[in-house]
This record gives structure tokens, C-alpha cells and sequence, in this order.
């Protein structure tokens, strides 16, 4: 009996190295818009956070970590954004959630997981209301309206070397949002705000305009929509009004910038994206999506791969902290707060991983410098950098 001891004893140890040796299986989800309208954002959201994944496989696998993805669309509706997140809540191997895309997505997510303080890293969600509540388990890798506030308000001082501005919402929570900050950062650089108006109709349109031309303003500054945005410009400019039009970023991608209209040239516009060549290290993120996916990323696919790769890097520095424990979902919350990525250098890429530059956070979940580009259209109808501004959290008020 006693000669099989050593055998047995031997299998016993070796079944023990395989189990510890066998990866800890976790699950982020990627939730967004991946139907509908969307599909074409949600296809760019998988691939994506799927490209971050593998490139960040061989250094999860060396931290016994198995990691992999699920998808949830919730079609930019809060309502579906509620089911969705019931559903995340309810697989307890998902320790982290890259998205919402939609803000009002964004809003339900920070609420419903706030009991378990479920991660969360969005590409995109702007609103500046998300960060207020000060949810220790939201975070966001993108601009908040807010830092197009300021970066808008130091363009039109700093460039334009403007003294007064007529503003114009097109009465959307948004463009209203907007608007108000806007104002409020302009005045606190002494810019006189010689008007306000809301128009989303043709008769209020017109009587902004009317408005506008009387007060004589250089500039005039829209916060809206393209639905608005297109007739406002075209109204201003058949009356022959010469100031310098500069809007938020809710037109940033509308056709009638592209369509060659005499009234776009000059057109100014704060962005939270911006073209991909934008960024240091976007030939690297561009060349491995073309030959992993064959096609092209859109511009907040590199906020999508960089939401997903603070992800995975808050996961890597749990496991090791935790020493072979299980991850616990207010662990990982904890480690996204403490990622600390550097920015990529033109001519040195090799030493950083991001594509949109260095992340880290604020105690609220903002990130410490956010970049807002002002994009403007030349007089050959094509669109061109003016400004890159990184805005720090702490001049976010």
C-alpha cells in the first residue's frame, strides 16, 4: 500500500499546480449602441475594446488572468439602458463595463451600480451631471461639456481676441447646458454677452437674427444641433451678417459642413473627438485596426480602445494586489481611479500604450487633462485643426 504514496502524493501535487496555475476568469461587458442607427458606432465599440484585449492578452494571461467580453446594445435609450444594466448586475463574473456611449445611458448605469460600485469607464457619455454625484465607480475617458466651455471661452479671447458675443441655443437640454457654461466661462474672461437667444423654430430663427445683426457682435457662438445649426448659419449669412459663427460640437460630423455651401467657410466648432491624425499614436491604433478588421476606425474608436484599456490595466493592477484572491467589483472601481497611463510623443511610441494621450482621474471620476479640439472649415470646404486644448479637471466649474 504504502509503495503507491509517493505516486499518489506526486498526481495530488501536480493536480495542485495546474489549479493554481489555471487563469481566474472574468468578464467585462461593452455596452452601447449596436443596432440601429448605431450599429455602425456599435461594430467600431466591439472591435475596438476586442483590439485593446488583444494586445493586452499575453500580460493578462502572465497575471493568471482570463478575460473576455460581452456585449450589451441598449440602443441609446435609457429604458433599454435600465434592462441592460439589470443584466450586467445579475453575471457576477462581470467585474467592469466599458460605455455607455449615450450620457442618459450613462446616467442609469451610474445610478444602478452604485449599490455594488460596478466600474464603469465611458468613451464617450459628455453630460457634466454625470460626475456630480461623485460615484466612485464612474469614470470617463472623454471631455465633458464643460471643457468645451473653456476651451471654446480661450479660443474666441486668446485667437479671436473677441470682446463681445451674442449666444444662441436651440432650447435642447443640451444646447441650453452649453450655452450656459459658455456664458458663464466667457464672462469670467470679461467678454461681454450682448444677447441670448433660444431658436428651434423658423420664426425664432429669424428673430435671433434679426437680434444678432442689431447688437453688431463679432461673434456669435451656437450651442445645438445640426437641425438648427444648418438654417441658423445660412440665415445669418443671407443677412449679410460677417461675424465669426462658433458652435459646440453638436454639429461636429453634419453633412452641411461637407456640401461645399459658402456660408460653412469660417464655420468654427469645438470637438471632443476630432480626426484620428490628431493623435501622436494614431498611425500605430489605425494600422493594427485596418489589418485586424479591414476598414477604418471611426474618431471615437480610440476613446473606445483607451476606455477598455484602462479597464484591463485596473484589472492587471487588482490581480496583483489581491495575491491570487478573487476580484471583487469595488476593487477594480478603486484600481480605475488609480490608472495612470503617460501620453505618446510623436517620433516615440514605443513606451506608451494610449492613443488619446495620458489618462488619469480626478476624485469624481474626470479626466485630469481632457483634450477638446477647435476644428474649423477653410475656404476649400475642408476641415482643419485650429486649437488642441488639454483642460484640466481642476479649471472644470
Amino acid at each position: 500500500m504504502y509503495k503507491f504514496l509517493p505516486a499518489f502524493s506526486l498526481a495530488l501535487t501536480a493536480f495542485a499546480v495546474l489549479s493554481s496555475a489555471q487563469a481566474a476568469s472574468y468578464k467585462i461587458a461593452v455596452l452601447g449602441m449596436m443596432s440601429g442607427e448605431g450599429a455602425g458606432y456599435g461594430t467600431s465599440m466591439k472591435s475596438s475594446a476586442e483590439l485593446a484585449l488583444k494586445q493586452q492578452a499575453s500580460a493578462l494571461k502572465a497575471l493568471g488572468l482570463d478575460i473576455s467580453l460581452v456585449h450589451f446594445d441598449d440602443q441609446g435609450s435609457a429604458v433599454r439602458g435600465r434592462e441592460m444594466a439589470s443584466r450586467i448586475l445579475a453575471d457576477k463574473s462581470i467585474v467592469g463595463v466599458v460605455g455607455a456611449l449615450d450620457s442618459s445611458v450613462s446616467s442609469v448605469l451610474g445610478q444602478m451600480f452604485a449599490a455594488e460600485k460596478l466600474a464603469t469607464v465611458s468613451p464617450s457619455s459628455t453630460n457634466d451631471t454625470l460626475t456630480t454625484p461623485n460615484w466612485p465607480h464612474f469614470s470617463r475617458v472623454v471631455a465633458p461639456d464643460r471643457a468645451q466651455s473653456v476651451a471654446a471661452a480661450d479660443y474666441l479671447v486668446q485667437s479671436l481676441k473677441a470682446k463681445s458675443v451674442y449666444v444662441v441655443s436651440d432650447n435642447t437640454a443640451y444646447g441650453n447646458g452649453l450655452s450656459k457654461t459658455v456664458m458663464a466661462a466667457l464672462t469670467a474672461r470679461q467678454v461681454a454677452v450682448r444677447g441670448y437667444a433660444g431658436a428651434s423654430t423658423p420664426s425664432q430663427i429669424s428673430y435671433a437674427v434679426k437680434q444678432i445683426k442689431s447688437s453688431g457682435v463679432p461673434v456669435v457662438f451656437y450651442a445645438g444641433s445640426q437641425d438648427v445649426g444648418e438654417p441658423l448659419v445660412q440665415a445669418i449669412r443671407a443677412a449679410g451678417i460677417q461675424a465669426v459663427i462658433m458652435a459646440g460640437d453638436g454639429i461636429d460630423g453634419a453633412k452641411f459642413l461637407q456640401q461645399g455651401d459658402k456660408a460653412t467657410i469660417g464655420l468654427t466648432y469645438t470637438t471632443v473627438f476630432g480626426p484620428l491624425s490628431s493623435f501622436s499614436n494614431a498611425l500605430n491604433f489605425t494600422s493594427s485596426y485596418r489589418a485586424t478588421y479591414k476598414s477604418a476606425p471611426f474618431s471615437a474608436s480610440a476613446y473606445i480602445y483607451d476606455a477598455t484599456l484602462v479597464m484591463l490595466t485596473a484589472l492587471k493592477n487588482s490581480a496583483a494586489a489581491a495575491g491570487g484572491k478573487p476580484l471583487t467589483r469595488p476593487q477594480v472601481s478603486a484600481a480605475v481611479r488609480k490608472v495612470s497611463l503617460p501620453a505618446c510623443f510623436a517620433g516615440n511610441t514605443s513606451d506608451c500604450l494610449t492613443i488619446t494621450g495620458a489618462i488619469s482621474f480626478s476624485p469624481t471620476g474626470e479626466r485630469t487633462l481632457s483634450k477638446v479640439l477647435i476644428m474649423q472649415v477653410d475656404d476649400t470646404f475642408q476641415l482643419k485643426v485650429a486649437k488642441i486644448q488639454n483642460v484640466n479637471a481642476k479649471d472644470l466649474k
